[in-house]
Order: structure tokens, then sequence, then C-alpha cells
């Protein structure tokens, strides 16, 4: 995805917010085929059969692929020139490092919810994972359907919105919405008994889908802010490199979680739901930091 910064500058936040619509469709439809195929073939095939499906998809995105910007200068020419550069991290302001840091706490938070909300719902209502393939009940993995469907609008009017008023501006809005919806919705959730219809569970999925999207389309506008188009590939691929061994450890955390809460039903997942909240804070003061520290407390600049 780092690929389409070199191509847009102007609009940078909408062509971003463009093509990440295509993972959010993907959110759509691969829920519900896997939810088609387990009874049909069992989880080892289905797993099989999504990654066959994944496979091409990489194949054909990687044929298109296409850099605009030339190699730098003195470009790698061993396999350790193309390791991620520490001293991306040390700019004398701090600004890569946090944000780097508000990357990985906003995908610490964000693969939660994705990974629980159909157990969630399984538990809320007392159903069995079978019962939960097929009937009323397989509205659990609807939900993530749902959930990506207002993913793919939230990616592209959030890209539009950074374009027009700033990209770490519409990333801390943001992440501002996305702790709302967790603490307020989602939490509120867990702990309202009793509850005879789905209504905020929906509500706290489509703003939850809406808002999370833009994150994931803003992230990468967002580093793009922080240095010269020639130097994108590298800045992205250096976040990204400590994003993702940091992000491994957040489902482990949330089933730690659930482990550890002595409850049952959806009551247990209430500490799943604050961790996942508090996260989106933390990450929210890190962009707020990043963003006083480049540019001051004047709110009006667009940035």
């Amino acid at each position: 995805m780092g690929c389409v910064a070199h191509w847009f500058m102007e609009r940078r936040g909408l062509a971003s917010g463009i093509a990440f619509i295509g993972g959010g469709f993907g959110g759509v439809l691969f829920p519900l085929m896997i939810q088609s195929l387990l009874p049909k073939v069992g989880w080892g095939w289905s797993i099989r059969i999504l990654g066959f499906v994944l496979l091409v998809l990489c194949a054909i995105n990687v044929k298109f692929c296409r850099s605009r910007v030339p190699p730098r200068k003195g470009a790698a020419s061993t396999w350790r020139d193309t390791l991620p550069d520490p001293q991306i991290f040390m700019d004398g302001t701090g600004a890569m490092a946090v944000t780097t840091a508000g990357v990985l706490l906003t995908d610490l938070a964000y693969f939660i919810p994705i990974t629980y909300t159909p157990s969630y719902y399984i538990d809320r209502q007392h159903l069995s994972q079978e019962e939960a393939l097929t009937g009323p009940a397989a509205f659990a993995y609807q939900l993530l359907a749902i959930l990506n469907a207002a993913s793919c609008v939230g990616r592209c009017v959030a890209g539009d919105l950074a374009d027009r008023f700033g990209r770490y501006n519409t990333m801390i809005v943001s992440l501002f919405l996305c702790t709302i919806s967790v603490l307020c919705f989602w939490l509120s959730d867990v702990y309202l008994l009793n509850l005879s219809n789905d209504a905020l569970l929906v509500v706290f999925v489509l703003l939850f889908g809406f808002v999370s999207g833009s994150n994931v389309s803003l992230t990468p506008i967002c580093l793009g802010q922080l240095c010269e188009t020639q130097e994108y590939g590298r800045y992205y691929a250096s976040c990204f490199t400590v994003v993702a061994f940091g992000v491994l450890g957040s489902i482990p955390i949330a089933g730690g979680l659930l482990e550890v809460v002595e409850a049952t039903g959806k009551e247990r997942y209430w500490g799943v739901a604050l961790f996942t909240g508090l996260s989106y804070v933390a990450a929210l003061l890190c962009f707020i930091w990043v963003r006083i520290k480049v540019k001051g407390w004047g709110w009006t600049t667009k940035w």
C-alpha cells in the first residue's frame, strides 16, 4: 500500500482511502465465505481455500504495483541495507518514534474487536460455536461483514477529510471516536444485562467499523508527513517492522484477559473492552503529542 503515496501528493489521503477499500471488501466477503465453507469442508480446508484466494490476489497486486520515484543514490546493495534504519527514530524531535508507538497502540486495539466480535455475540446470546454457523445465530459472523462494510466507507471518507483538514488532525479525531465507540458502546453492552435486542451492539459495530477503518487509511499518510517522498518507503517499512512484532501480542493479551476475568457470558469481556479502549486512549495521546511537538498548539493549522 505504500506505493500509492508515490503517485499522489495533493489528494494522497483520498487515493490511499480508495486503495484501502479493498481490505474492507475482503473483510465483508471472507467471513461470509468461511461461514459457508466450515460446515461443508471443515476448518482445515476452509483456511486452505482462503489462503489460495489470497495467493491469487497477492500475485495480481504484485504484478500491477509500480514505483514512480527512482531508487535513491546509494540504494540497498546487500540484505543488511534493506533492514529498517534505527536512525529514522532518532530525528531529534521524537516525532517518528512516538508516531510509531501510536500506530502500534492503534493496531494493538484494532484487531481485538475484529477478532472477538463473533465470539462475543455467541457468548452474549448463550450459543455454541456450532449453532453460530447456521440459522439465526449466524448473525455472529454477519456482524464482521457489517463492521467491514462500515470500514469501507470510513476509509474513503477519512482520506478525503485528511486532504482537506490535515492528516494528523483527522487521525486524532478518528482515534477519539474509536475510544468513544469502545468505552461508551461496547463496554456498555458488556455491562447492561437483559438487553432485549442487539441494537446497542450493532451501533457499536457500525461506529467502530467506520472510525477504525479511518485509522487504517490514515496511518500511511501520517507517516508521509514526516519525510520526503523519496524516503517514504524507508519510513513506512521501519514503522511497520516495529508494529508487526508488537501487534503479535494483541490477541494473546485479549485471550489472557478472558481467562483471568472471573465472570461468565458476555460479562467476562469487560477486561478485553477496557484494554481496547485504554489502548486507543494511549494511541490518541501519542498522535496529539506529535501534532503539538511539530506544529504547536494552533489547531486550526492544517497538518
